[in-house]
């Protein structure tokens, strides 16, 4: 097959008011002329939200020229434009920056403290308790009327939201998350060496996937990577290396990621901002290396305020207040950078290699297979083909076997409103083991949470 097509795909983003993740998704389309023509249908149930998003979109197609390559249209109800779509994307947030807030907010008044709360601890279950039930209401939609679809989500929670569409719609999903890909880059940076000459294999969940065989050229590359951990922690730390959201290279910037590869030979996925939220028993009341989570180490607060200075910013470019920022048609970095090298690879059978978020279905033994597991998969023209991972060692599969147990119970109680079974749920979780304590903060975040969770009235 040649690298070109000639026919219009469609492709339908569902929960397009993220107009972050827009920009990046229209960016990258415009600038794939090997992907020939497009139509996106952007789909939004803000109104206003989607207005922002679909104004800038027809301003980026008509600042590149691309108007014979690229249409775009949007709604507010997602089955008027699913018939006929060849991609379905989904990226949701229910509740949006001002939900994740309160969640954090909650949960800091009842002692417990996260540097994200977006998968795991109460401030992930209360996001999939929201989000999760509509993820299957969306998946429902995408098996009746774009059955033949790829379908792709971004949603967090990721683990729950893959496995409740699997379960309760029957749907085909595959979930995407950058946090990987950006980590194999971070670790060949780490060992010094150039990203095309390494190579990977890795199991878990998606925030907590182990990279345990780790290679540059064919060979073992671990050593390399042993002695600079060992030089650089041996070391005290800087105060700029503790707690800080972006990445800077140094191993006092993920140090208890750095201890889990030394007492289990594998590397967790995605660094110590996301992985410290499996392990909550070890940071009691929040206390991480001096300072506090969620507050001065890897700030809530800081994260989405950049989130909403970047959106306020896309605002203003889509109603032309300033310049359309040229940079975002430069080589892709975002959330979607994967979806454009999955779809290439797709559209000519060139069989790559990707990090996705599937049940498992046997791939790694030890683990139900109805597990959403983030493991590699082949990219082919047929779909994409999940990689076995026979090898993950036993206690790392043991680490993921006891944090699904948690995702189980929350799945469950958000399906049925069963707010019982919540606080199971966040006692499972390891946060808080009190169930008194456990009850109470449940009470307090459905009831903050009330007007996402109707199952719950």
């Amino acid at each position: 097959m040649s690298d070109s097509i000639s026919d219009q795909r469609s492709l339908v983003l569902i929960g397009a008011g993220s107009a972050v993740f827009t920009r990046g998704l229209l960016a990258d389309l415009i600038t794939a002329e090997d992907l020939g023509r497009w139509e996106i249908r952007l789909v939004d149930v803000n109104p206003e939200a989607l207005s922002v998003a679909a104004r800038l979109a027809e301003r980026m197609v008509e600042a590149q020229g691309a108007g014979d390559r690229i249409t775009v249209r949007s709604s507010t109800d997602r089955r008027a434009e699913l018939p006929g779509a060849d991609y379905v994307v989904t990226c949701v947030g229910v509740g949006g920056r001002p939900a994740w807030q309160t969640d954090h907010d909650i949960c800091r008044q009842h002692g417990v403290y996260q540097p994200v709360g977006d998968s795991v601890m109460p401030g992930g279950i209360s996001r999939l308790l929201r989000t999760t039930p509509v993820m299957v209401d969306v998946a429902r939609d995408v098996v009746d009327l774009a059955p033949e679809a790829y379908f792709f989500n971004y949603s967090n929670p990721m683990t729950a939201n893959v496995q409740a569409m699997t379960r309760y719609a029957g749907a085909e999903v595959v979930g995407l998350c950058h946090g990987m890909h950006h980590v194999q880059r971070e670790l060949a940076a780490f060992a010094g060496l150039p990203f095309e000459e390494t190579s990977t294999l890795y199991a878990g969940i998606n925030h907590l996937t182990f990279i345990y065989d780790f290679r540059h050229q064919g060979r073992d590359a671990w050593p390399g990577v042993r002695a600079r951990v060992d030089r650089e922690l041996a070391e005290p730390p800087r105060p700029e290396d503790i707690g800080a959201i972006w990445e800077n290279g140094r191993a006092w910037h993920n140090p208890f990621s750095w201890e889990i590869f030394r007492t289990y030979g594998a590397y967790p996925a995605a660094n110590d901002r996301h992985v410290l939220e499996f392990f909550p028993e070890r940071w009691a009341g929040g206390d991480y290396y001096g300072k506090k989570l969620g507050v001065d180490a890897f700030s809530v607060p800081e994260i989405l305020q950049w989130g909403e200075e970047r959106y306020q910013s896309m605002r203003e470019q889509a109603e032309g207040d300033t310049p359309l920022d040229a940079s975002a048609f430069d080589r892709s970095t975002g959330e979607q950078e994967q979806l454009l090298a999955i779809i290439r690879s797709i559209t000519f059978d060139r069989r790559e290699m990707f990090s996705v978020n599937v049940p498992n279905r046997g791939s790694v033994p030890g683990l139900p297979d109805a597990a959403a597991l983030e493991i590699p998969a082949v990219a082919t023209a047929r779909g994409l083909r999940p990689v076995q991972v026979p090898d993950l060692s036993a206690p790392l599969t043991a680490i993921l076997s006891r944090r699904l147990s948690s995702v189980d119970l929350a799945v469950e109680a958000a399906m049925t409103g069963d707010e019982d079974l919540v606080v199971e749920a966040v006692i499972a979780d390891g946060a808080v083991t009190d169930r008194d304590a456990a009850a109470a903060l449940v009470k307090d975040l459905l009831a903050a949470q009330s007007r996402f969770l109707p199952r719950f009235a």
